[in-house]
């Protein structure tokens, strides 16, 4: 064996060993993940009745919600 030999060995077997398993598959890694769904959902529920008071609120100053201080 010459020196290109050894050097091509010792490569290969450099690799063989920085691998998990030899010739396992590459699995790349999952897709970052979005804003959560729940969160946003929960966050336009809370716009929303927000808006729905302030509306009802000048329709009708004088009426109050059940379990609001007021």
């Amino acid at each position: 064996m010459g020196p290109i030999a050894y050097d091509i060995a010792v490569k290969h077997v450099g690799e063989l060993v920085t691998s998990a398993l030899p010739d396992a598959p590459v699995v790349p890694d999952p897709a970052p993940r979005g804003p959560r769904l729940r969160v946003t959902i929960a966050a336009v529920l809370r716009a929303s009745a927000r808006r729905r008071t302030r509306l009802a609120n000048r329709l009708d100053p004088g009426a109050r919600v059940v379990g609001q201080p007021g």
